[in-house]
């Protein structure tokens, strides 16, 4: 087994991946609802929300958790003129820029002056049209030509959404996840609060694509127990699921959840003990049996965080087991997927000293991280 001090230093790189700062603005004009779009995306009311022009009067950012996410004051005004915006560079420093539309007005000069500077812009612009709910197909149909007149956009670049209603949340929320680089898309769908589905989704990718790994890890010969590979493997995913859901976990916090559905014992054979939950372990784990324990383990530790950790050790357990029934049952569809020539080029540099054996652990852990991969 590693050491903590190894194991602690996974948990680093996971912190590492959420520590990344999406810069994500929301510009537009006086009374088109940045304040409340910016309070339907992030689940709080962090900007308040005025019923007067301009009344934000100063840029709200939110810096929580590896998420920067910015509402601007109103442009075009005295304080905040759009040549002082192009001038001095703010917008090229943003990852995406929400430039907002009210639909409750014409498209105005300034509207197309602000479309014009972002076009010559290195954010990646989305455009919506707030306020949605208050208008009837016709009048969204006649704001849309507008839009392709004065903008030259087509339907699909032109997103109605309600910040009020919450309607359309959730599609802008995906458009800004594949406009992020891809480093700062995990940071950003752990902190976002407007398409909670999408969150659920990423936390299953990735409980899945470390399950292959963990499967691969028991189909080939290591030089390692596997239980020494699969438990920082496990515990990398246990704090990944937690940083998702919004809480900070340490190693000894992940270790603790696993000792626990080991019926209380010390984390090694707390492991060892899991496992024996899982249908059809024997005294080797196989490539099925990893495979659904870990599923298994991820399952229980997203629902262990979405109630806030305050769950019931046998009620834990019973979840672990159905979990583990379940995943046992679609195991052998699941395992042509799992990423052995990976591993196994791992090993190679292993044996050629290529690679040390914590280097090791700590590639075998990132196997799987990336979406891309699932």
């Amino acid at each position: 087994m590693l050491s903590e001090e190894a194991l602690d230093r996974i948990v680093d790189d996971v912190k590492r991946r959420f520590s990344k700062r999406p810069r994500v603005a929301i510009a537009g004009f006086g009374k088109a609802g940045k304040s409340s779009l910016f309070n339907a995306i992030y689940g709080e009311d962090v900007a308040a929300v005025s019923m007067r022009t301009d009344e934000t009067a100063v840029s709200q950012t939110k810096e929580r958790f590896g998420i920067d996410l910015t509402d601007t004051p109103g442009f075009g005004t005295g304080r905040f003129s759009l040549d002082e915006v192009a001038k001095s560079g703010a917008l090229d420093e943003q990852h995406v820029v929400i430039h907002v539309l009210n639909g409750m007005s014409a498209i105005s000069a300034e509207d197309m002056q602000l479309h014009r500077i972002l076009e010559g812009s290195v954010a990646h612009r989305i455009t919506v049209v707030n306020k949605a709910d208050l208008l009837d197909d016709r009048e969204k149909a006649e704001l849309a030509q507008s839009a392709r007149e004065l903008l030259g956009l087509d339907e699909k670049e032109l997103l109605f959404v309600s910040a009020r209603r919450r309607t359309g949340i959730e599609e802008l929320v995906d458009r800004i996840v594949e406009a992020l680089p891809d480093a700062m898309r995990d940071a950003f769908i752990a902190q976002q609060q407007g398409d909670l589905a999408l969150k659920d989704r990423r936390i299953r990718t990735l409980i899945y694509s470390k399950a292959g790994v963990a499967a691969a890890i028991g189909a080939i010969p290591l030089p390692f127990a596997d239980l020494a590979l699969l438990a920082p493997l496990q515990v990398a995913m246990v704090v990944t699921i937690g940083h998702f859901q919004g809480v900070e976990v340490s190693r000894a916090r992940a270790v603790e959840l696993i000792a626990t559905l080991g019926a209380g014992v010390g984390f090694r054979e707390g492991a060892r003990q899991l496992l024996k939950l899982v249908p059809g372990f024997g005294s080797a784990v196989g490539g099925a049996v990893a495979f659904a324990g870990t599923v298994a383990l991820g399952e229980t530790a997203r629902v262990w965080f979405r109630r806030k950790q305050q769950v019931g050790v046998d009620e834990l357990r019973e979840t672990f087991r159905q979990a583990a029934e379940e995943a046992r049952a679609e195991a052998k569809a699941m395992l042509a997927d799992v990423p052995i020539r990976e591993l196994e080029r791992l090993r190679v540099k292993l044996d050629a000293g290529e690679i040390t054996e914590e280097e090791f652990h700590r590639a075998v852990t990132a196997l799987g991280d990336r979406e891309s991969e699932a």
